[in-house]
């Protein structure tokens, strides 16, 4: 099938190391593994002229996790969350906190656009750290989309960029899980002031919605059959997949169910430092290896695959490309 076949990468010093921070070495990476080109994660104010012309296919813009207060720039509830306004602007990157989140996505779909990447991903979500553990996210949807769809409204506006906005699925209750899918899609798509438009499906988010698995054969046929329900026009809208196995389900039923550390009297960020840890644990970012997940590709055709994976040196990466793409021998290779 016809699919440009990615891998995800980022300007995060860790990820840097791995090729010396050399992007003839990361070309010829791609070329080894034969890979067409990288989904970016832009972290830090990096030399972005250093990367050469046509090895970034796709950006993933930055996710700013606690969303609402920083762009409702509430002086209480920044200080409720973050502690003190100092911290806020911190983790925003400016003490107007609304402009900072602003600014952040217009220089990202600027760079975009330098970089000649078709696409652009953005996950509508918003969570609050009190809630990563028991999932009891006090709010709808429809708030959250209301939310995103007003910070990406005035991105896009501020911005000549003009590729294809991706809308990327997470677990969270409260925000784009596709649970509702062609409700959830149509209000967003409703409200996002963009022409071209489609989701991003990760699959390893998907199987963390509603509790998780703990055998692989099992989520795979759950996910087709979840995928294969869903109304033709919508799997028409997946453009992309993020293609990443998260066999989490035992974390995911105990720590739902087991009382959260107290955390009143630690700092954000200690508390930040637990949830991404705790989240670490949920979204695995391992290889299928089963071939059966190659049957996905009978009912989507997407126009870009992410092999998307976690990884803390060049073999593990290399460990879990090899493994997934032996799977997928016969659909992608």
């Amino acid at each position: 099938m016809s699919t440009l076949r990615l891998l995800n990468f980022s300007t995060h010093p860790g990820d840097l190391r791995i090729f010396a921070d050399d992007w003839e070495q990361a070309r010829r990476f791609l070329d080894h593994w034969e890979f067409d080109g990288f989904e970016l994660y832009p972290v830090g104010k990096y030399p972005w002229g250093k990367i050469p012309s046509g090895l970034v296919k796709s950006l993933h813009l930055r996710f700013f996790v606690i969303l609402r207060q920083g762009w409702k720039g509430e002086a209480a509830e920044l200080e409720r969350v973050f502690g003190d306004t100092t911290t806020a602007a911190a983790f925003y990157g400016d003490h107007d906190t609304r402009r900072a989140i602003s600014e952040t996505y217009r220089q990202q779909l600027d760079l975009a656009r330098e970089l000649g990447c078709e696409t652009v991903v953005f996950h509508p979500a918003h969570c609050e750290l009190e809630y990563v553990r028991d999932w009891n996210f006090p709010w709808h949807w429809r708030k959250t989309f209301d939310l995103c769809a007003e910070v990406l409204n005035e991105a896009l506006s501020r911005s000549a960029w003009n590729g294809c906005l991706l809308l990327e699925n997470l677990w969270w209750p409260g925000s784009f899980r596709l649970k509702e899918p062609a409700a959830e899609y149509d209000y967003l798509r409703s409200r996002i002031e963009h022409t071209d438009c489609g989701i991003v499906l990760d699959t390893g988010h998907l199987l963390n919605r509603d509790g998780g698995f703990d055998d692989e054969k099992e989520a795979i046929a759950w996910l087709l059959g979840e995928v294969a329900g869903w109304p033709a026009d919508l799997r028409q809208a997946i453009r992309a997949l993020h293609l990443t196995c998260s066999l989490s389900g035992a974390y995911i039923r105990t720590s739902r169910t087991r009382p959260a550390d107290p955390l009143p009297d630690q700092s954000f960020g200690s508390r930040l430092s637990k949830a991404r840890g705790h989240v670490s644990q949920i979204d695995r970012h391992n290889p299928f290896t089963d071939p059966d997940i190659g049957k996905l590709f009978r009912l989507l055709e997407p126009r870009q695959t992410v092999f998307e994976f976690s990884f803390a040196d060049r073999p593990s990466w290399e460990k879990k490309i090899m493994s997934q793409k032996e799977a997928l021998r016969t659909y992608l290779w």
